[in-house]
């Protein structure tokens, strides 16, 4: 299905959804349609009550794509329904037209679809039975869910995304709302849970209190019973979604996520997003210096185990470097990733990349003692030395002396046509160097500054 043609769908629906949801012949046709294919009827209603808005389906996936082709049919069949031959139809004339299946679903999805049907008749109102929950405050448990039954539980659709206690939406191009998702991270997830990398972080759902939920507790055995209600997820969304990923790919998973299900009102599950929100986040840089997943940090933390001056001068935070530092895990670790690439292809390189690394910044070091040691501050106002950036450059630098044999003499040789001074131009205007972290474009301008330097006849 074409994104066009799925924001055109959307679109004529989402008005007649309003305009029947309380119709009971037209709620009975729709849900009709679903058990007729021995799907859930709590599907069909979830849509009609506006609690599952069908903007946040994807329909990349077969699970979301069937769910708004079946309920497209239902709606369909609703609107040209006539109680008699001669009488009129439930819904208007355009509006049945509108919704025409052909108009939006590919030749082959209405081939594959036209027929649909569960090969298992489903319960109409499934029940989801936790064990060994534990009560921790009113309409508040927590425990563990696995991989598998959090699947099993998304695969019905019965998870549902609600905007109003999620995090803020992406809107499309078209200007529907969408789920703000990073599919990228979903992979970074899903491999480390194939890889057994992940730790059991928390999922938090909410069976939102209405009139419609019902949820039975036994504090003697401690198993919860979600009965009926939506079940929205408004914490771990991106961790549901590689879950999904992760069981497609290995469906016998053995892993366990946190679990808490909350039955709290829209209002009160809002106050408790706010409250986790409020909770101060670690800076991403730290987050990024601890991932063991990251060679470039591991080489780095080589380079600190061995007896060099330079392993003494690397520290984990702006604030740290006022303290005897001149740059940061962050910077060395990016910048190796970026111009070891070639070399650092698993964790036998390692040991040889940093013992490397150390020896040509030693070696920078000795070169430059005044600027490097006895008076760093000093030489920082007028010159960029000894500047935490600058070490992406010589970073570029010690790659491509790497198996060089005269590797001290190129060093020589490459520093002294160096104009570091900050009166130098160059750097701000060509190089965009800055006191900030560097962006990609700057940090390749300032890779090739050094490289060049290198390939030079004169160097």
């Amino acid at each position: 299905m074409l994104k066009e043609k799925n924001v055109e769908l959307i679109k004529n629906l989402n008005p007649l959804i309003k305009k029947y949801s309380r119709n009971d012949k037209v709620r009975k046709i729709i849900v009709d349609e679903f058990t007729s294919r021995n799907m859930r009827a709590s599907n069909a209603i979830n849509i009609l009550n506006e609690k599952l808005e069908l903007n946040t389906l994807d329909v990349d996936t077969g699970k979301d794509l069937i769910l708004l082709f079946v309920f497209s049919q239902g709606m369909y069949n609703a609107m040209i329904f006539k109680e008699n031959p001669e009488g009129e139809a439930l819904g208007e004339v355009n509006e049945g037209l509108s919704i025409i299946l052909k108009d939006y679903f590919t030749e082959l999805e209405i081939q594959n679809l036209e027929e649909y049907k569960l090969e298992k008749v489903v319960d109409g109102k499934k029940r989801y039975v936790f064990s060994n929950m534990i009560k921790v405050a009113e309409g508040h448990w927590r425990g563990i869910i696995s991989a598998k039954y959090l699947a099993e539980i998304d695969a019905g659709n019965d998870i549902i995304y609600n905007f109003a206690t999620q995090r803020d939406p992406h809107i499309d191009i078209f200007g529907l709302k969408r789920i703000k998702l990073d599919k990228t991270k979903c992979q970074i997830i899903k491999e480390r849970l194939l890889m057994g990398q992940q730790f059991s972080d928390e999922i938090r759902l909410n069976v939102l209190h209405d009139e419609e939920d019902e949820i039975s507790y036994n504090e003697k055995t401690g198993e919860l019973i979600i009965i009926s209600g939506a079940i929205n997820i408004f914490d771990g969304y991106h961790r549901k979604t590689a879950n999904n990923l992760a069981i497609a790919e290995n469906p016998n998973l053995d892993f366990n996520w946190g679990l808490a299900i909350t039955n709290f009102s829209e209002k009160k599950a809002q106050d408790f997003m706010v409250q986790i929100d409020k909770q101060k986040p670690i800076k991403q840089e730290h987050t990024k210096a601890m991932d063991t997943t990251s060679l470039g940090n591991l080489v780095v933390d080589a380079l600190k185990d061995d007896n060099t001056e330079f392993a003494t001068k690397i520290k984990n935070s702006d604030a740290e470097l006022k303290f005897n530092g001149l740059t940061k895990k962050s910077i060395l670790a990016l910048a190796i990733e970026e111009n070891y690439s070639n070399v650092l292809v698993d964790r036998t390189k390692i040991r040889p990349i940093a013992k490397h690394i150390g020896n040509v910044m030693d070696h920078i070091i000795g070169l430059n003692a005044n600027e490097f040691i006895k008076n760093p501050e000093k030489t920082k106002k007028d010159s960029y030395i000894n500047h935490k950036n600058m070490f992406l450059g010589y970073i570029a630098l010690s790659q491509k002396l790497f198996g060089v044999r005269d590797w001290e003499d190129k060093i020589e040789q490459v520093l002294s046509k160096v104009d570091f001074s900050k009166t130098n131009k160059y750097w701000k205007d060509d190089i965009g160097f800055t006191d900030e972290d560097m962006k990609k474009v700057s940090r390749n301008h300032l890779y090739n500054f050094f490289r060049d330097l290198f390939n030079s006849k004169e160097a």
